[in-house]
Protein backbone atom coordinates (compact mmCIF):
# COMPACT_ATOMS: atom_id res chain seq x y z
CA UNK A 1 0.00 0.00 0.00
CA UNK A 2 1.60 3.27 -1.25
CA UNK A 3 2.04 5.59 2.16
CA UNK A 4 2.64 9.47 1.79
CA UNK A 5 4.79 10.90 4.73
CA UNK A 6 4.75 14.93 5.31
CA UNK A 7 7.91 16.37 5.86
CA UNK A 8 7.17 19.14 8.17
CA UNK A 9 10.20 21.05 8.96
CA UNK A 10 12.16 20.55 5.72
CA UNK A 11 9.88 22.34 3.26
CA UNK A 12 10.53 25.63 2.60
CA UNK A 13 7.49 27.16 2.05
CA UNK A 14 6.19 28.04 5.38
CA UNK A 15 5.96 31.99 4.97
CA UNK A 16 3.92 31.28 1.70
CA UNK A 17 1.26 29.38 3.76
CA UNK A 18 1.08 32.46 5.66
CA UNK A 19 0.88 34.87 3.05
CA UNK A 20 -1.94 32.85 1.18
CA UNK A 21 -3.97 31.37 4.07
CA UNK A 22 -6.18 33.56 6.13
CA UNK A 23 -7.90 30.78 8.23
CA UNK A 24 -8.38 32.52 11.96
CA UNK A 25 -8.73 28.63 12.95
CA UNK A 26 -5.52 27.44 12.75
CA UNK A 27 -4.98 24.96 15.37
CA UNK A 28 -1.47 25.62 17.64
CA UNK A 29 -0.06 22.43 16.59
CA UNK A 30 -1.41 21.90 12.37
CA UNK A 31 -0.29 19.72 10.44
CA UNK A 32 -1.31 20.62 6.05
CA UNK A 33 0.09 17.32 4.61
CA UNK A 34 1.19 17.65 0.80
CA UNK A 35 -1.71 16.14 -0.74
CA UNK A 36 -4.36 18.70 0.93
CA UNK A 37 -1.80 21.60 0.22
CA UNK A 38 1.00 22.46 -1.96
CA UNK A 39 2.86 23.01 1.30
CA UNK A 40 4.17 21.32 4.01
CA UNK A 41 4.23 22.81 7.55
CA UNK A 42 4.11 21.89 10.61
CA UNK A 43 3.56 24.59 13.76
CA UNK A 44 4.27 24.10 17.77
CA UNK A 45 6.07 21.95 19.97
CA UNK A 46 7.31 19.72 17.36
CA UNK A 47 9.01 22.16 14.89
CA UNK A 48 12.52 21.03 14.66
CA UNK A 49 15.20 22.84 16.15
CA UNK A 50 17.93 21.45 14.08
CA UNK A 51 20.92 24.01 13.21
CA UNK A 52 22.29 24.71 9.76
CA UNK A 53 25.55 23.03 10.94
CA UNK A 54 22.80 19.69 11.97
CA UNK A 55 21.16 20.07 8.73
CA UNK A 56 25.01 20.39 6.64
CA UNK A 57 25.83 17.17 8.40
CA UNK A 58 22.71 14.86 7.83
CA UNK A 59 22.55 16.02 3.85
CA UNK A 60 25.89 14.59 3.77
CA UNK A 61 25.33 11.35 5.43
CA UNK A 62 22.26 10.76 3.61
CA UNK A 63 24.04 12.17 0.22
CA UNK A 64 26.64 8.98 1.24
CA UNK A 65 24.58 6.38 2.19
CA UNK A 66 22.58 6.81 -0.88
CA UNK A 67 25.67 6.68 -3.55
CA UNK A 68 26.79 3.80 -1.53
CA UNK A 69 23.55 1.47 -1.87
CA UNK A 70 22.38 2.27 -4.96
CA UNK A 71 23.33 1.58 -8.64
CA UNK A 72 24.19 3.96 -11.17
CA UNK A 73 21.96 3.01 -13.71
CA UNK A 74 18.84 3.32 -11.15
CA UNK A 75 16.32 4.83 -12.96
CA UNK A 76 15.24 8.02 -12.13
CA UNK A 77 18.55 7.75 -9.43
CA UNK A 78 19.05 11.60 -8.93
CA UNK A 79 15.07 12.54 -8.38
CA UNK A 80 15.04 9.44 -5.67
CA UNK A 81 17.86 10.90 -3.96
CA UNK A 82 16.04 14.12 -3.23
CA UNK A 83 13.61 12.41 -1.43
CA UNK A 84 15.76 9.94 0.32
CA UNK A 85 17.79 12.95 1.70
CA UNK A 86 14.39 14.51 2.99
CA UNK A 87 13.55 11.47 4.10
CA UNK A 88 16.60 10.86 6.14
CA UNK A 89 16.52 14.31 7.68
CA UNK A 90 13.11 14.15 8.59
CA UNK A 91 14.20 10.84 10.53
CA UNK A 92 16.32 12.70 12.84
CA UNK A 93 14.69 16.02 13.07
CA UNK A 94 11.43 13.79 14.33
CA UNK A 95 13.24 10.57 15.60
CA UNK A 96 11.78 8.28 13.40
CA UNK A 97 12.39 4.96 13.47
CA UNK A 98 12.86 4.07 10.15
CA UNK A 99 15.23 1.88 8.66
CA UNK A 100 17.19 2.68 5.52
CA UNK A 101 15.48 0.06 3.49
CA UNK A 102 12.33 1.54 4.58
CA UNK A 103 13.80 4.94 3.76
CA UNK A 104 14.71 3.98 0.20
CA UNK A 105 11.95 2.55 -0.21
CA UNK A 106 9.52 5.54 1.29
CA UNK A 107 11.56 7.52 -1.31
CA UNK A 108 10.66 5.55 -4.79
CA UNK A 109 7.39 5.28 -3.99
CA UNK A 110 6.94 8.84 -3.07
CA UNK A 111 9.06 9.92 -6.26
CA UNK A 112 6.30 7.84 -8.37
CA UNK A 113 3.19 9.88 -6.30
CA UNK A 114 4.82 12.88 -6.77
CA UNK A 115 4.84 12.01 -10.66
CA UNK A 116 0.93 11.20 -10.68
CA UNK A 117 0.20 13.99 -8.87
CA UNK A 118 1.32 16.09 -11.99
CA UNK A 119 0.24 13.56 -14.75
CA UNK A 120 -2.99 12.78 -13.22
CA UNK A 121 -3.28 16.50 -13.40
CA UNK A 122 -2.86 17.06 -16.94
CA UNK A 123 -4.32 13.72 -18.02
CA UNK A 124 -7.94 14.74 -16.01
CA UNK A 125 -7.82 18.39 -16.15
CA UNK A 126 -5.82 19.74 -18.69
CA UNK A 127 -3.94 21.31 -15.92
CA UNK A 128 0.21 22.13 -16.34
CA UNK A 129 2.62 24.55 -15.59
CA UNK A 130 5.88 25.82 -17.92
CA UNK A 131 8.79 25.90 -16.98
CA UNK A 132 9.04 29.92 -16.88
CA UNK A 133 6.06 29.86 -14.65
CA UNK A 134 7.70 27.37 -12.52
CA UNK A 135 11.01 29.75 -12.75
CA UNK A 136 9.13 32.54 -11.40
CA UNK A 137 7.62 30.64 -8.58
CA UNK A 138 11.16 29.51 -7.38
CA UNK A 139 12.41 32.91 -7.60
CA UNK A 140 9.36 34.63 -5.61
CA UNK A 141 10.33 31.29 -3.00
CA UNK A 142 14.12 32.87 -2.53
CA UNK A 143 13.14 36.35 -3.05
CA UNK A 144 11.19 35.50 0.19
CA UNK A 145 13.46 33.83 2.33
CA UNK A 146 16.94 35.77 1.52
CA UNK A 147 16.31 37.49 4.55
CA UNK A 148 15.55 34.91 6.53
CA UNK A 149 17.08 31.93 5.52
CA UNK A 150 15.98 29.00 7.24
CA UNK A 151 18.68 26.80 8.60
CA UNK A 152 17.15 23.82 6.86
CA UNK A 153 18.15 26.19 3.29
CA UNK A 154 21.76 26.94 4.67
CA UNK A 155 22.51 23.54 5.82
CA UNK A 156 21.53 21.08 2.82
CA UNK A 157 22.51 23.81 0.36
CA UNK A 158 26.11 23.94 2.09
CA UNK A 159 26.20 20.07 2.05
CA UNK A 160 25.25 19.98 -1.95
CA UNK A 161 27.91 22.89 -2.62
CA UNK A 162 24.88 24.83 -4.28
CA UNK A 163 24.18 28.34 -3.95
CA UNK A 164 20.76 29.01 -2.22
CA UNK A 165 19.71 30.22 -5.63
CA UNK A 166 20.73 27.10 -6.98
CA UNK A 167 19.15 25.27 -4.23
CA UNK A 168 15.86 27.00 -4.06
CA UNK A 169 15.88 26.56 -8.14
CA UNK A 170 17.02 23.48 -9.01
CA UNK A 171 16.94 20.99 -6.32
CA UNK A 172 13.64 22.38 -4.67
CA UNK A 173 12.01 22.91 -7.92
CA UNK A 174 9.28 20.19 -7.28
CA UNK A 175 8.28 22.07 -4.59
CA UNK A 176 7.49 25.07 -6.58
CA UNK A 177 5.75 22.90 -9.57
CA UNK A 178 3.29 21.97 -7.31
CA UNK A 179 2.60 25.19 -6.14
CA UNK A 180 1.47 26.77 -9.30
CA UNK A 181 0.14 23.46 -10.22
CA UNK A 182 -2.17 23.65 -7.37
CA UNK A 183 -3.22 27.61 -8.01
CA UNK A 184 -4.85 26.08 -11.50
CA UNK A 185 -5.88 23.17 -10.19
CA UNK A 186 -7.57 23.93 -6.71
CA UNK A 187 -10.44 26.15 -9.06
CA UNK A 188 -11.49 22.93 -10.88
CA UNK A 189 -11.63 20.94 -8.21
CA UNK A 190 -13.68 23.35 -5.93
CA UNK A 191 -15.98 23.74 -9.28
CA UNK A 192 -16.23 19.62 -9.16
CA UNK A 193 -16.75 19.76 -5.74
CA UNK A 194 -18.79 22.31 -5.02
CA UNK A 195 -21.84 20.10 -3.85
CA UNK A 196 -20.47 17.92 -1.32
CA UNK A 197 -21.56 17.85 2.06
CA UNK A 198 -18.02 18.49 3.78
CA UNK A 199 -17.91 20.74 6.73
CA UNK A 200 -15.21 23.25 5.17
CA UNK A 201 -14.98 22.82 1.20
CA UNK A 202 -11.66 24.11 1.78
CA UNK A 203 -8.14 23.13 0.65
CA UNK A 204 -7.46 20.61 2.82
CA UNK A 205 -10.75 18.75 1.83
CA UNK A 206 -10.38 19.05 -2.08
CA UNK A 207 -6.40 18.27 -1.78
CA UNK A 208 -7.71 15.16 0.43
CA UNK A 209 -10.07 14.53 -2.43
CA UNK A 210 -7.13 14.32 -5.22
CA UNK A 211 -5.41 12.48 -3.21
CA UNK A 212 -8.02 9.84 -3.73
CA UNK A 213 -8.08 10.20 -7.33
CA UNK A 214 -4.68 10.30 -7.75
CA UNK A 215 -4.34 6.82 -5.84
CA UNK A 216 -7.23 5.65 -7.32
CA UNK A 217 -5.27 6.66 -10.93
CA UNK A 218 -2.73 4.44 -9.87
CA UNK A 219 -4.10 1.38 -8.83
CA UNK A 220 -5.86 1.71 -12.20
CA UNK A 221 -2.64 2.21 -13.80
CA UNK A 222 0.01 -0.53 -12.20
CA UNK A 223 -3.62 -2.88 -12.83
Amino acid sequence: MLKIYVLPALCIFCLLFFVSCNDSNSESSQVVSEESNPVEIIFGDNYSNLTSDDYEELTVHAIDLYEEETSVFKPDRETIKKWFIRYYIQKYEYNEDWSEEEMFQMAKERFEYEQAWINYAEEEYSVSVSDEEVDSQARYNLEIYQNNLPPSIRGMSEAMNLSVEEFMIDFDRDHAKRTVLWESLEPVLLQKYEDEDARRLDSVYLGQKYKQEVKSYMEDYNT
